[in-house]
């Protein structure tokens, strides 16, 4: 059980990282890390205790200090991983920093509890080697058995606070069991009551929700926080704002890259079948939905529950002509029967990417899906030079791998300018001959008049075309062989 709880755990810990530092691999590599670090610790640390102390009542305290530790997560968790976004020690240390404080004691201690174990079943030296591989196995068994319960059921079903609790609550009542079967009476009864002490008293110690929240879920990929701030409706996936609704006017944009993303048609007017790899709130797809009456939409999106949030909350429709697909978007895509006009790639964070979407094979793939003139455009968030520049630019250079005619539309640009400002930038492939940049205006104002685009944005963002050289000399072809996007993500 000690087994499963700490796998169950370290799965979880995820969740309660990810809201704050996103889901990278820097998070990943922290967790695991911080969790066999403890384990070690706590590996000889209970080997030293069961040569002092061997009995029931010390295994049993053991247990029940891991699951007072866990209950403790919850609470201090905001507080101490806000103080680190405040400090900012960078991409790295942020969630190594929150990783230790957090799951390093309660995976020490829980550490523990192998050794002690194998201490007491032990009879002889003889058997000793038999007893401690028995026992090993059995806490790996029950370490499988909390990976896939954790990830296949508990944050399918229940909150990530709500399961750190019943973690915790279950080591409680494993010590107290302990006890009362070694008939260690007064330990069991006074355990027994800072249990429930603890159980009761603790989930009223968390920081409530701010009045703001509308809406909060944990699921098997984002924490969802929908919010409404000052009439405006805003979606979050963990920490990074994905969509806003204006309240009082929907049609109003919020967040302006999604009228870039109406760009691709300029280059293909006649488009009748779309594709949006990517849901968020919703905008987008939206939009063409109402705007483009002679179009059908097709949206995949990776995560049920952000569909499910964009028609509750976002006012996203779903009819014959929008559809809605779960599922992975390369893979959508790799099995779809039909071919587009117009693929729409918006599946990218500020700082989280999956590398599957941001190679050569994938943009083979999406090529292939394309019809005969078909564009397709991607939203990427980076600089067009500078430190922070890394991952458009190698983006942008595996894009032109596959697209004979690469367009790059920095959302805001003539507005804004600053190679080294980060910003959303839409990139545009085709393998339609390249248009100069005045021929795209006029192609952007004949697209307004025969489509109907009504966006008030659209000859603006049509102007915001860079045409500079992009260096990519220093920057990869991505592939799914090599795609260190969190390095190039991070300038370093």
């Amino acid at each position: 059980m000690s087994g499963a709880v700490l796998l169950a755990l370290e799965i979880v810990a995820s969740r309660v990282i990810a809201p704050f530092f996103g889901n990278s691999i820097y998070v990943w590599g922290s967790l695991i890390g911080v969790f066999l670090a403890a384990l070690a610790l706590g590996y000889f640390l209970g080997g030293m205790l069961a040569d002092r102390w061997p009995s029931m009542t010390v295994l049993a305290a053991c247990v029940f200090l891991a699951g007072a530790l866990v209950l403790l997560i919850p609470v201090v968790a905001p507080r101490l991983l806000e103080s680190i976004i405040l400090r900012d020690p960078g991409p790295r240390m942020s969630p190594l920093l929150g990783s230790l404080g957090l799951f390093f004691l309660p995976s020490v201690v829980m550490g523990m509890v192998s050794p002690i174990a194998v201490r007491l079943r032990a009879r002889t030296v003889a058997t000793i080697g038999n007893v401690a591989g028995a026992l090993y196995a059995l806490s790996t068994l029950g370490s499988i058995a909390g990976t896939l319960l954790a990830s296949f059921v508990l944050i399918a079903v229940m909150g990530v606070n709500q399961i750190v609790y019943v973690l915790g609550a279950t080591l409680l009542v494993l010590a107290v069991a302990g006890w009362v079967v070694s008939r260690r009476m007064l330990p069991a009864a006074v355990g027994a009551m800072v249990a429930v002490l603890l159980v009761l008293g603790v989930p009223f110690a968390s920081p409530p929700l701010p009045e703001e929240v509308r809406f909060m879920k944990d699921t098997v990929y984002h924490r969802i926080t929908v919010s409404d701030e000052f009439e405006i409706r805003y979606l979050k996936l963990d920490n990074y704002w994905q969509s806003g609704l204006d309240l009082a006017d929907s049609r109003r944009t919020v967040f302006g890259y999604s009228d870039y993303l109406h760009l691709p048609l300029i280059f293909t007017p006649a488009a009748e079948r779309v594709l949006v790899v990517g849901l968020g709130g919703g905008t987008v797809p939206a939009r063409y939905h109402q705007d483009y009456p002679g179009m059908r939409i097709d949206v995949v999106e990776l995560d049920p529950q952000i569909i499910a949030v964009a028609q509750r909350f976002f006012a996203v429709p779903s009819d014959s002509r929008l559809r809605m697909v779960a599922q992975d978007g390369r893979l959508f895509i790799m099995r779809a029967e039909e071919r587009y006009d117009v693929i729409l790639l918006d599946a990218y964070l500020i700082d989280t990417i999956p590398f599957h979407l941001a190679t050569r094979e994938f943009y083979e793939t999406v090529k292939m899906q394309l019809s005969p003139g078909g564009v397709v455009g991607s939203n990427i968030i980076g600089a067009l030079s500078g430190s922070r520049s890394g991952l458009f630019r190698a983006m942008y250079k595996t894009f032109r791998e596959v697209f004979p005619t690469v367009y790059v539309f920095p959302v805001d640009w003539t507005r804004y300018q600053g190679v080294e400002s980060l910003r959303n930038i839409i990139v545009i492939g085709t393998d339609r001959p390249r248009l100069e940049p005045r021929e795209v205006l006029v192609a952007a104002e004949r697209t307004r008049r025969t489509l109907g685009v009504t966006l008030p944005r659209f000859p603006h963002a049509a102007g915001d075309q860079y045409t500079a050289p992009i260096d990519t000399t220093d920057v990869p072809v991505l592939t799914d062989d090599y795609a260190p996007v969190e390095v190039l993500i991070q300038g370093r």
